[in-house]
């Protein structure tokens, strides 16, 4: 399986790592090249320097043969344009996005991103679990 995925931070890198581990060939898109030069020492030659809204650079990264393409910056509306110009352009059967809005998670799933990770939902699930637990514990 070829993955494409946008964004080298945290999320962008720890599912790269994943997906190289269960022997997925993987391409990581970065705009920042500090950032893109500290994953190269952490992966290898997996990621590439380049805004991933450029043709040019999706192009670079094999978009046109990936089978999933993951958006993962901190930006809504760079990751819905990204899963847009990957499917319907690059014709890649699956998209997946991070979403940090809340109100913009309806917007993707009716413009046919395929997976959404609502990012603060997340969060606030994962906080209201554990102070529940918290104070489960008191009781």
């Amino acid at each position: 399986m070829y993955v494409v995925i946008l964004g080298a931070g945290r999320i962008g890198v720890r599912l790269a790592r994943w997906m190289l581990d269960s022997g997925s060939e993987v391409t990581l898109i970065e705009l920042n090249r500090r950032r893109l030069e500290i994953v190269k020492q952490s992966l290898g030659e997996v990621a590439i320097q380049g805004d991933g809204c450029s043709s040019l650079v999706l192009g670079e990264a094999g978009l046109s043969r990936a089978d999933i393409f993951v958006a993962t910056t901190g930006a809504d509306d760079v990751n819905l344009l990204t899963c847009q110009v990957a499917k319907h352009h690059y014709g890649v059967e699956k998209t997946i996005s991070t979403v940090y809005l809340p109100e913009h998670e309806d917007l993707f799933k009716m413009l046919g991103v395929d997976m959404t990770i609502n990012i603060t939902n997340l969060a606030i699930e994962c906080l209201e679990t554990g102070m529940a637990n918290l104070f489960a514990e008191e009781v």
